[in-house]
């Protein structure tokens, strides 16, 4: 029989030391016939155009030369890695002596096809002079053309950082420019950390905005496998006309300029179990071959299961797999999860004990599951799709798929964070009506949650608040997942009980509007974006404390069996009567293997790569 599915609690917040890979392929060059018609691209160019909005961060410290600057350590609580995190953690080293005068240039800065505004990161103390230090950005040298200014007034003390919006002339700020940042005041206590932009037509690489990842944790990141020199999308990948399709397949359409088009999308697919055209994983940015420039799909789906040392046994994961098996026969209790939630996880090379003698093993695993972090779905439905596959050394492979229940349908729980935690029944039906009670629960941050305590213990636990869990059983034990920045949070106010975290920055005197990720969005955009913009700090991909607990399975006469759509009544073969109709591969032979502490931890990571791949909400 199956192992019952279970998981554990933990939570690691805080910027990361992002990974940035560097691809050995080179751009490839557009051929022109005698007729001046650019010939076809067969093969994905290591470097081309980006129609999406997409961020740039430039270190203060990566400047071509400087005059009369110094270099400074800021405030250990500052940091210049991310621009999105909601809790900023580490110490960076800044300029200072930002006044007089004194100037940085950076040269060859992409500014696509314009720029209307630089985001600057700055602190200035109260004292050291008076009125406020003046900022001009200006092209090619100190006394160039003059591309915009701007005030910085003071920001408290030196510790104390703020994201200020320096608008710039965006036809004057375009294309590639050397870029010279020319401090003008008296205040020399200063400090500059990193300036910024959003911009279109950037000309970026590839392979580099997949994600960004830790790598200094105990787990190596799952790794990202090179789009560039590889062939490009065409229509021929498509799935026969002949071919059933499931329910889920052709679900998304590009929403926002950038987007790849549909027939692009559609051409990830994989056959189920069942025969059917299920989408699968695909990378957060294509090729478009008709456009000649990158494309997004404004959306990720977590790793690529191509880096799991198990591939062969996990495969390409059939996205609705387990919802189209679910009660085929009646459409009132069929279960339906958006595409955008499918999310894969690859841990390779896990160091596990057994159970009951201690002995190290290495496991091999991919987890697939269904994380909704921007609709009113999770805030009823405990059901969420979770695929389960990998080996363990000298044991028998095993891949699972389910529903994993997490908490009682119908409610939910709040964050888990000071203050908060509470039960939550938001009145809204769950879908389908039939869903059991099971696993451990969802925590989703709530309009009231931010808001207990004093001003100083809002500010001290927002990071906390704004967290998303889920947490659930899986074979023997438990799965722990997290969403840092969610683009919702439940609002028993409005009529589908869900607002938009973004529209908080915007909110003056809100815990969330002083954070470093809000700054960022605001000063990008005074006017509000919307909740599904590229801006918005909250595009719910960025995970942080992703960990299982263990693996385990009792002994089987048979390797593969049959369950109902929650891994119930296992049988040796299908029995649609009795909803027995999902495939199992487990072990015929159990074992029990722990992981705990850091040695459970997926690396920390932002599937929007930084703001620069074009993902977006809903994700």
């Amino acid at each position: 029989m199956l192992a019952r599915f279970f998981w554990p609690i933990g939570l690691l917040l805080g910027t990361a030391a992002w990974l940035v890979s560097s691809s050995s392929q080179t751009s490839t060059d557009l051929v022109f016939t005698d007729g001046f018609e650019p010939a076809p691209i067969t093969i994905i160019p290591a470097n081309a155009i980006a129609p999406w909005p997409a961020l740039r961060l430039v270190d203060a410290l990566a400047f071509s030369s400087r005059s009369g600057l110094t270099t400074v350590w800021g405030s250990y609580w500052e940091t210049s890695e991310s621009a999105f995190t909601v809790q900023a953690v580490g110490q960076s080293q800044e300029l200072g002596n930002a006044a007089g005068g004194n100037h940085a240039v950076y040269n060859d800065i992409d500014l696509g096809t314009g720029v209307d505004s630089m985001m600057l990161r700055v602190s200035l103390p109260l004292g050291g002079g008076a009125g406020s230090n003046t900022v001009e950005i200006r092209s090619g040298s100190v006394g160039g053309t003059l591309l915009g200014t701007c005030s910085v007034g003071s920001t408290g003390e030196a510790e104390s950082y703020r994201t200020i919006r320096c608008p710039v002339d965006p036809q004057l700020a375009r294309g590639t420019l050397n870029l010279v940042f020319r401090f003008v005041g008296t205040q020399t206590s200063m400090r500059f950390n990193w300036f910024a932009f959003y911009a279109r037509g950037m000309n970026l690489q590839i392979d580099l905005i997949i994600k960004d990842q830790a790598t200094n944790m105990v787990n190596r990141p799952a790794p990202i496998t090179p789009m560039a020199g590889t062939p490009v999308r065409n229509r021929n990948q498509l799935p026969a006309s002949n071919l059933v399709l499931a329910h889920t397949f052709g679900q998304w359409s590009p929403g926002a300029v950038g987007e790849c088009p549909k027939w692009m999308h559609d051409s990830y697919w994989v056959q189920g179990d069942d025969g059917k055209v299920y989408p699968t994983w695909h990378p957060p940015v294509d090729f478009d071959p008709d456009a000649r420039t990158y494309c997004t799909y404004g959306h990720d789906h977590g790793d690529d299961p191509r880096g799991s040392e198990v591939f062969d046994v996990a495969g390409m994961p059939p996205f609705g797999y387990v919802n189209e098996q679910d009660s085929p026969g009646n459409p009132a209790l069929q279960r339906r999860e958006d595409h955008v939630g499918h999310k894969v996880l690859v841990a390779n090379n896990w160091r596990m004990y057994r159970a009951n003698g201690g002995q190290i093993e290495s496991c091999d695993v991919v987890v697939k599951q269904h994380m909704g972090s921007h609709s009113p779905d999770a805030l009823v439905n405990t059901a969420h799709e979770v695929f389960v596959a990998g080996r363990c050394a000298g044991m028998q492979p095993f891949n699972v798929k389910h529903f994993a229940l997490f908490g009682a349908p119908g409610s939910f729980k709040e964050a888990e964070a000071p203050d908060c935690g509470l039960n939550v029944t938001p009145g809204l039906p769950a879908n389908p009506s039939n869903q059991p009670n099971g696993g451990i629960h969802r925590a989703i941050p709530t309009r009231d949650c931010y808001l207990r305590g004093s001003p100083d213990q809002q500010s001290a636990n927002v990071g906390r608040r704004t967290v998303e869990f889920w947490l659930t059983s899986m074979v023997g034990g438990n799965l722990y997942t997290a969403v840092v920045n969610p683009s919702r949070f439940y609002d028993q106010t409005t009529t589908s009980k869900i607002g938009r975290t973004v529209d908080f920055c915007y909110t003056a005197g809100h815990p969330l509007a002083a954070t470093l990720a809000c700054s960022v969005t605001v000063a990008a955009s005074p006017t509000p974006v919307p909740w599904d913009d590229p801006r918005s700090a909250f595009r719910g991909a960025l995970h942080a404390g992703h960990h299982f607990s263990a693996l385990q399975f009792a002994n089987s006469p048979n390797a593969v069996v049959y369950t109902n759509s929650y891994g119930q009544n296992a049988r040796t073969a299908p029995d649609p009567a009795l909803g027995v109709t999902v495939r199992q591969l487990v072990p015929t032979t159990g074992f029990y293997l722990r992981v705990d502490g850091h040695d459970s931890l997926f690396p920390t990571v932002d599937y929007s790569a930084g703001g620069r791949n074009g993902v977006r909400p809903p994700n």
